[in-house]
């Protein structure tokens, strides 16, 4: 068994807004990067127990390498290799013989209503995101990066509503919502070690359950649209290519969707 977890920030337990995140006013990232790492942990600990034999490929994905590892590397779980520093395309890691794909941290896509920390690639620049016409956030990105190398993703943790656009996307995939967001700034959290035990759980069944999953492949050609939230968005996407469709919203199209992404990122 070969598992691939890729990993983002705001979806972990009782990280409700970025501020909290910084040194002067917070709590520190030190916080944020110690139970990221632990969720981790909690997911690779449900790989071993069902899986003992398995190799684990962990990603830190949020924006690693840019703004500094948010992966405690010592503490994380010594079984699993570690992606980190400035990738260049979101999909390095992956290869076809990757079982399952994972994803830890989750937040849901820009605009959910209740969403904490909603957002699609940028906190701030981007309105919609679709492709192939399907509205689609970091999560469904993350399953047509997958998807291009027959990979399922097969388990999301993370925020309730981000879990659920993972379901409403990918069907009865595995989800540990281990928070529900209220607002864009606010959630109920779980324990945390509730919450990394419900990982653990959730990570052992997706790979108990293996067969049940199919990967999420989308059209090739790939066409893939942005909604900024303001015009200078656009037209430096313009001027980096893009075709511009009106004032905030611009199109991508490539031979598959990687291609097709790569040309964003």
């Amino acid at each position: 068994m070969k598992v691939f977890i890729n990993t983002d920030l705001e979806g972990i337990c009782c990280f409700v807004d970025w501020d909290e995140a910084n040194m002067p006013t917070g709590r520190g990232i030190g916080y944020t990067k110690e139970y990221l790492t632990e969720e981790i942990n909690a997911a690779i600990g449900g790989i071993l127990l069902e899986e003992p034999d398995s190799e684990i490929i962990v990603m830190d994905g949020h924006y690693g390498g840019w703004w500094g590892p948010n992966i405690i590397a010592e503490k994380l779980h010594p079984r699993a290799s570690l992606i980190l520093g400035k990738r260049g395309t979101e999909h390095v890691g992956l290869s076809d013989d990757i079982d399952l794909v994972m994803a830890i941290g989750m937040h849901s896509m820009a605009g959910t209503r209740h969403g904490c920390m909603n957002h699609t690639i940028g906190t701030d620049s981007i309105m919609n995101f679709w492709v192939d016409g399907v509205l689609v956030g970091e999560i469904g990105i993350w399953a047509a990066l997958a998807g291009s190398y027959g990979i399922p993703l097969a388990m999301v943790s993370g925020d309730y509503w981000a879990v659920e656009e993972a379901k409403a996307l990918l069907g009865n995939i595995v989800g540990a919502a281990v928070k529900k967001g209220i607002n864009r700034y606010s959630a109920t959290c779980m324990n945390p070690l509730e919450a990394r035990r419900l990982i653990a759980e959730s990570a052992r069944q997706a790979v108990a359950r293996l067969g049940e999953f199919k990967p999420y492949i989308v059209n090739s050609p790939t066409e893939i649209k942005i909604e900024y939230t303001n015009t200078s968005y656009a037209d430096k996407a313009e001027l980096g290519g893009a075709e511009r469709l009106d004032g905030r919203a611009v199109r991508y199209i490539g031979e598959n969707f990687t291609s097709a992404f790569c040309k964003i990122v």
